[in-house]
């Protein structure tokens, strides 16, 4: 392990630009309506890298991006949040992945546009030609929006170092269940879970069925997320549900990015897990208070002060 001086966190993963129109009024299809429309830098591994870098742990990012206006943009801004973009690739041909959504006046999703094949581009050569920098990293936080081929290289090179996965989705989950074992630390949701371990989660008992089926594979640390109703947390040793105080949700869209820098800073800087998952679900309470998908207001200082209100 190296010193705490130098201690720095890296990200493998997606970075995209969150593209999102909201209609004044009821939409009408095939026309055109008045509203407003949002540009903001996103994608799950480049927020993570976010959040991370807000809690005071030095943090670089590995992905993709365009030879465009938008690649700048993204870049510009992730550097101003205090990430190191220097890994971060850009490619000759195709646009900075984006996502695109239309919301109509209740703010509910109609429809959605994701563009991301810019990150299938990532190769095990970029990786390797920045193994060094991977080398000497505390913990290597990879998404599963990165191609299959890199991330059997990562979890194969780099086994010495904690490998913590966002398991992101079903759909993309699927293509990591013979790899979940290698890594440290995990974190599905129900779903996923079940999917990844062939367990059917109805109760706490089969919940801890399914995390005991990714210790004995090889995971050290398994967050089961489950949205209101809190999180399943096990280590081999500890195991139980810790729910977080009931609150007026402003956007659920970056929780589970808050989440995950929580439990790397866990990991980094506390002495269990059960401080881990309090710390990890205070970082997902601020970011569901924002409208942001990354709050403003996600600091040690801020999650220290909350933890400390809700001892009182």
């Amino acid at each position: 392990m190296i010193s705490k001086t130098k201690q720095y966190v890296c990200v493998i993963g997606g970075a995209n630009i969150d593209l999102q129109g909201s209609s004044d009024n009821a939409l009408l299809l095939n026309d055109s309506n008045p509203g407003e429309i949002s540009m903001s830098s996103g994608g799950v591994g480049r927020n993570i890298a976010e959040n991370i870098a807000r809690l005071s742990i030095p943090t670089k990012i590995f992905s993709y991006v365009g030879s465009d206006a938008m690649g700048n943009f993204l870049i510009e801004s992730t550097q101003k949040a205090n990430v190191d973009t220097s890994y971060i690739n850009r490619h000759p041909s195709l646009p900075t992945s984006q996502y695109l959504s239309v919301l109509d006046d209740n703010n509910d999703m109609l429809v959605s546009i994701s563009d991301m094949r810019i990150i299938n581009e990532m190769s095990v050569d970029d990786i390797e030609s920045h193994s060094s920098a991977l080398n000497q990293s505390s913990v290597i936080v990879i998404d599963t929006n990165v191609p299959i081929d890199v991330i059997e290289y990562v979890t194969e090179e780099f086994s010495h170092i904690p490998l913590f996965l966002d398991t992101v989705s079903i759909a993309k989950s699927s293509k990591i269940i013979h790899l979940i074992g290698k890594f440290h630390t995990v974190k599905p949701n129900r779903l996923e879970s079940e999917l990844i371990t062939g367990i059917k989660i109805t109760d706490e008992s089969s919940m801890l069925k399914a995390a005991k089926n990714l210790f004995d594979r090889g995971c050290k640390q398994i967050f089961i997320t489950l949205g209101e109703d809190g999180v399943f947390y096990f280590d081999g040793k500890d195991y139980g549900k810790y729910i977080q105080e009931k609150i007026d949700v402003v956007s659920a869209n970056g929780a589970g990015d808050a989440f995950v820098a929580g439990i790397v800073y866990g990991f980094l800087k506390l002495s269990c897990i059960q401080e881990t998952v309090k710390y990890a679900s205070t970082a997902a309470l601020i970011a569901l208070k924002s409208k942001n998908t990354i709050s403003n207001e996600l600091s040690v200082e801020n999650i220290e002060h909350l933890l400390k209100e809700h001892k009182k």
